[in-house]
């Protein structure tokens, strides 16, 4: 039977014979009107870049700047740290003259490269220094309990906690600043403004802050009359209550907690602000940590920063697992939607994240290993991605070079370098694609911030810090709340009270401060209820749901189904053009099913940002029909233009096993492999030799396939089944691209031809076996000062019991189709 259709596609009458199939209709990007964003210099990843005692020199800056730019990293930040031990003669102290004549050198280098240059306002953490006096360092109450006449008096000296600067470098050592205290902050600083002004060198593009990390500091001189002042009432006569004596309702241990709050924001954060702005810099601010409301604090600086700590474990299929070598992620989504969300309320283009912190053990992670938490920092709102992160090293220093203890290494001492450039792909297009548009999440979501105030520990803390670490003790409500709305589907920002008074309605809908429009505010399931936020529920009226009930909800707009029918993770922005999503599979099943989307939509277009490629999306009655295997991601940009695309037909199911035999030979590896090894199969190298047992690099498996006339017409991707840990095909002398993250699935294009066919598959290992081998030779590697080189569990150990990491392919290749 023939049947003849003529199909409107954008303005193109195409017409096409179609016998008993269904058919791909191949449509050219021009004629879809559809193209990848042009991106900003921001899209592409950027990263911590450590300097070991400062020991910089111009060439060695040279040479890390470049291999960073070849691989595709835009920006570097600038972090300096403890020294190297035996080298204290190349230290450069800190803003001193040789360091800002660095800092220079930097510039200079970087902005031919196309890198941005920014620098962290000090050492290590927290911001602290050798000018900062006793007298400005971070302060904490000394509460003495006095009995006279037989009643108790309580009175409060003000004490020292004594913190110096973590993991400072030199020029860098000292008290940590107290961050409650303007005159103390704004003291702080001036030791830049004279480092610069002399120097004449100029300000980096973005100042950066570490998570608050300044402990016990719970008081400061002035909070008696600050707090008189934002109370209303003398905290001196109201001792008893702070301390737990007197039963309040805890009302003024959350009232010296908001004070705190407030002077946080006020003297340190809006003051750093104010000053790096007055030199045209930016800030980049991670606020996880700090004893204040932390959606206020992300709001004021210009590029929030969220952090994600260990490795989420999603059950991704095929993706390898490292028992003991990991550590679960503490920053889930509700964690992760902090910094994205006052980024979204307040109108700011950027969402930055601290990323692969401890994703596993070091030496031991693979590019397939940080898709997955990339994904989720994706789904959450982050598009500007820096890694944790980049140290310093001179080229010839012996390997491994200067390390950082807490690092992914994202270095070219790392193996895995060699197909990094592929992730930092992958990262600039889809970060082109998220930095494009607004938000466009559902809802508002009231963040009850207070009713964590109230809480008392068992060992009456006065201090309450926000630290990624411990939210799930100080905010269980608020998690749950968050976590079933997305469950139900929906996405949402987290909304402060200071952020809420200035929420209008316009068009019908919620408008913030930023200009960000929302359906409506949800005031989460468990929230007190106070005066003022009572107030603003009555002033938005209609706009407010209480409680996270589905029915509620659907009453202003319906759920995304790719979330709750299909399981997938995404995040919606929206264009004058449309909206566009980014979606992945964070889901141990393959998923392929027919949903409607919550938008209104006419057609829809498939990018994937692993390859680059454009196809059209398959819609048929408002359907979307989706594909997507476990550990996979796309993004979908929907249009309001009509056309029609045919189901492309389901895999027939047809495999050719490539049966070998095989030749594997090596290259870029050290120690050095000498010799070819021949397979009956596919097999990992680590048990064929000695030197193959310890070596790091690239193993390169060559065979030859014959095909037939008939499969040789036929589409097929190669599907290399378990990677360790990314590979490079070539078909016939044709690069058809790198697998580095599962399904390690290529499409072959049309390099397949009639007859024989040269295979080459070329994979990177790990650099685990070559540290371990180093280890049991007794080599001095770790040779850092401070805290030098940890594990996981920040504990001193040795890589010398590592049994051999599987290295090369490690199961069977097949032609699929």
């Amino acid at each position: 039977m023939l049947r003849i259709k003529k199909y409107a596609i954008r303005g193109l009458i195409m017409t096409l014979s179609i016998i008993n199939c269904p058919l791909l209709i191949a449509v050219s990007a021009q004629s879809l009107g559809a193209g990848w964003p042009t991106a900003k210099p921001e899209a592409k990843p950027g990263t911590r870049w450590w300097w070991l005692g400062s020991a910089v020199d111009k060439d060695n800056l040279a040479w890390n700047l470049s291999e960073y730019a070849r691989a595709g990293i835009g920006a570097v930040e600038i972090t300096p740290l403890y020294g190297v031990k035996g080298n204290d003669a190349n230290n450069i102290s800190f803003l001193s003259p040789k360091w800002m004549e660095a800092l220079q050198n930097v510039e200079d280098i970087a902005r031919p490269l196309g890198i941005e240059v920014d620098m962290n306002c000090g050492t290590g953490w927290p911001f602290g220094g050798p000018h900062i006096s006793l007298d400005e360092a971070a302060c904490r109450a000394i509460i003495k309990d006095t009995i006279v006449n037989g009643k108790h008096q309580y009175t409060v000296e003000i004490g020292r906690t004594k913190q110096k600067v973590k993991r400072a470098a030199p020029g860098g050592e000292g008290w940590v600043i107290d961050h409650f205290d303007r005159q103390a902050v704004a003291h702080y600083l001036q030791r830049f403004d004279q480092a610069f002004a002399t120097s004449g060198v100029p300000y980096p593009h973005t100042f950066f802050n570490d998570s608050y990390e300044v402990y016990k500091a719970d008081w400061t001189p002035t909070l008696f009359d600050e707090f008189q002042k934002r109370r209303g009432y003398d905290l001196r006569q109201k001792l008893p209550e702070l301390l737990g004596v007197v039963d309040d309702g805890n009302q003024v241990l959350a009232d010296y907690r908001e004070t705190l709050s407030d002077m946080l924001l006020e003297n340190f954060t809006q003051q750093w602000v104010a000053w790096a702005h007055q030199h045209g810099v930016k800030v980049r601010n991670q606020a996880h940590g700090s004893p204040a409301n932390l959606l206020d604090l992300y709001a004021a600086v210009d590029i929030p920063e969220i952090e994600g700590f260990g490795l989420s474990d999603f059950g991704i299929k095929g993706l390898r697992t490292d028992p003991g070598m990991t550590r679960k992620n503490d920053s889930d989504v509700s964690m992760l939607k902090y910094a994205s969300s006052a980024a979204h309320v307040m109108g700011k283009p950027f969402t930055s994240s601290e990323t692969f912190t401890w994703l596993t053990e070091h030496f031991r992670t693979s590019l397939s290993q940080m898709k997955p938490d990339l994904d989720l920092m994706f789904t959450c709102g982050v598009n500007h991605v820096y890694f944790h992160g980049s140290c310093y090293t001179p080229k010839d220093d012996v390997w491994p070079g200067w390390r950082f203890y807490a690092s992914v290494d994202m270095t070219p001492n790392n193996s895995i370098w060699r197909d990094a450039p592929y992730l930092m792909k992958y990262i600039e297009r889809c970060q082109s694609w998220l930095q494009l548009g607004e938000p466009d999440n559902d809802f508002l979501v009231y963040l009850p911030v207070r009713d964590m105030w109230h809480q008392r520990d068992k060992n009456n803390t006065l201090l309450m810090q926000f630290d990624i670490h411990s939210m799930a003790k100080k905010a269980p409500q608020f998690i749950r709340s968050i976590l079933t709305i997305d469950s139900l589907g929906y996405d949402c920002d987290y909304i402060s009270d200071r952020q809420l008074t200035k929420v209008r309605i316009a068009d019908g809908m919620l408008q913030t401060e930023g200009g960000t429009r929302y359906k409506a505010l949800i005031i989460p399931s468990g929230t007190t209820i106070d005066a003022s936020l009572q107030a603003q529920i009555d002033r938005l009226g209609g706009y407010v749901i209480r409680g996270e009930q589905a029915a509620d909800m659907a009453r202003f707009c319906q759920p995304e189904a790719i979330k709750t029918a299909c399981g997938l993770r995404a995040i919606r922005r929206k264009t004058a053009d449309g909206w566009h999503y980014f979606i992945a599979n964070l889901s141990p099943r393959d998923v392929e099913a027919d949903v409607a989307l919550a938008v209104p939509f006419e057609s829809a277009t498939w990018f994937n940002p692993m390859n680059g490629d454009i196809r059209p999306a398959s819609v048929s009655n408002h359907q979307l029909h989706i594909a997507l295997k476990s550990g996979e991601s796309r993004i979908l940009q929907t249009s309001n233009q009509s056309s029609i695309y045919v189901v492309p037909e389901k895999p027939v199911g047809e495999e050719i096993e490539l049966q070998g035999p095989w030749v594997l030979s090596f290259t870029d590896e050290a120690p050095r492999v000498a010799g070819t090894f021949k397979l009956n199969q596919p097999q990992t190298w680590e048990s064929l030799s000695d030197s193959a047992a310890v070596t790091m690099g690239t193993g390169v498996y060559t065979t030859t396939l014959k095909l037939n006339a008939q499969q040789a017409r036929q589409h097929w991707q190669i599907d290399l089944g378990d990677v360790r840990e990314s590979a490079r095909v070539y078909i016939n002398g044709q690069l058809i691209g790198c697998a580095w993250a599962v399904p390690f699935v290529l499409d072959c294009g049309s390099t397949l031809r009639k007859g024989r066919n040269d295979i080459r598959i070329e994979v990177t290992n790990l650099p685990a076996n070559r540290i371990a081998a180093l280890d049991r030779k007794g080599a001095n590697w770790r040779k850092f000062n401070e805290i030098n080189v940890v594990d996981i569990n920040y504990k001193n150990t040795t890589y010398a019991s590592w049994t051999p990491v599987a290295s090369g392919l490690n199961s069977a290749v097949k032609l699929v189709r």
